[in-house]
């Protein structure tokens, strides 16, 4: 399959070409077009083969994702009959971007930000802390193993960014990380500065590897918004 990423950074598109025989799963409402010779079948957004139990496994995975971590219940699974192209774009203002997950590196991304991948990509959503709590981000991410490629989008542009120590991002703007990498709630710096200076908790990582990071802050615009919106 071949992945062409167009109109970034602002209204970023995936056009995915798949050859006869491939498949690639996508969130549901992603699709802006698609060629005749695929077709799609729309599944729980969840683990699960063929078997009933499966099924009911799949439909539970993909209940608690859409409770507790905001995804959509649902993935669409499109599949080449001969050779074709889907065209794929979030719902969100902003960018999208390709990043290869490979069996070495598993890629962690916001829940938000997941847009599709390939079949040979697994999807999990892992806990990712009681601290995570008290930021507004929410407190699970995906964690993304396997082999093949994978789409993330982003309110805002996206800026790759190499990390050998320490570095500080606010909560509302990391998108996904890869390497050797831990991570800590922390304050952006004393109580004072972490009351008044609007910029809240930061995820302070550590180690070897790549942050991926918004320009835009989904919460902060909300905020921006609420008070000039009519009652």
């Amino acid at each position: 399959m071949n992945i062409d990423i167009e109109a970034k950074p602002s209204y970023g598109m995936a056009i995915v070409a798949l050859n006869s025989g491939e498949d690639f799963v996508a969130e549901s409402g992603a699709m802006v077009a698609m060629s005749t010779g695929l077709t799609v079948e729309t599944r729980f957004n969840g683990t699960g083969g063929g078997g009933f139990f499966d099924w009911i496994q799949a439909a539970f995975t993909g209940l608690l994702r859409k409770l507790i971590a905001g995804e959509t219940m649902f993935v669409n699974h499109y599949h080449a009959k001969t050779a074709g192209e889907v065209m794929l774009a979030p719902s969100m203002i902003g960018d999208v971007i390709k990043v290869e997950v490979d069996d070495i590196h598993p890629i962690t991304v916001q829940t938000t930000s997941y847009m599709g991948s390939a079949t040979g990509v697994k999807i999990d959503l892992i806990w990712a802390g009681f601290s995570m709590l008290f930021s507004k981000e929410g407190a699970f991410f995906m964690r993304c193993t396997g082999r093949g490629p994978l789409l993330v989008n982003a309110y805002g542009a996206i800026e790759e960014v190499p990390v050998h120590g320490s570095y500080r991002v606010d909560t509302g703007h990391v998108v996904a990380f890869k390497g050797d990498l831990e991570y800590a709630i922390r304050r952006v710096g004393g109580w004072k500065a972490t009351l008044l200076s609007g910029e809240g908790l930061v995820l302070e990582f550590t180690g070897t590897g790549t942050l991926w990071l918004q320009t835009r802050n989904i919460n902060a615009t909300v905020s921006w918004l609420t008070p000039i919106l009519p009652a």
